[in-house]
């Protein structure tokens, strides 16, 4: 039995999307992978997903507009959220996370094991602690 927990990543970054879905993918989730806000939103009204891993800064619809729309009009209050930002400083880190209910806020460059580990916290999977391969001598 398979306990796949389904992750949604928002990000515009080709290269970081892409790492972020193979890592997530080895550690043993389902991901898909959005490339703008507004695509991610499309998902999100028709899919059901554990986590959302989105991006602050996006083209079009911004990871901001995309919690926002997912809590106010999709209703949406069973998820989890973590945003990834290369604003540093200049976000209200808490506010954001009060508002909107992410439970992290990520500054980039950020360590993809400890996104993966975060995750793994977030929403366990059944493969994350795998059987220990018994050694003979």
């Amino acid at each position: 039995m398979t306990d796949k927990k389904k992750i949604l990543i928002a990000e515009d970054s080709t290269v970081l999307g892409d790492v972020i879905r193979f890592n997530l993918q080895r550690s043993g989730f389902d991901v898909t992978l959005a490339r703008n806000g507004s695509i991610a939103l499309q998902l999100l009204s028709t899919e059901k997903f554990d986590c959302l891993v989105t991006d602050f800064e996006m083209p079009g619809m911004n990871g901001e507009d995309l919690c926002d729309h997912l809590r106010n009009v999709l209703n949406n209050h069973d998820i989890h959220i973590v945003m990834c930002s290369a604003k540093g400083m200049e976000l209200d880190r808490e506010g954001l996370k009060a508002r909107l209910r992410i439970e992290e806020i990520l500054f980039k460059p950020f360590s993809i094991r400890d996104l993966t580990s975060l995750l793994q916290k977030l929403v366990p999977t059944a493969q994350q602690n795998p059987p220990q391969l018994a050694l003979s001598t």
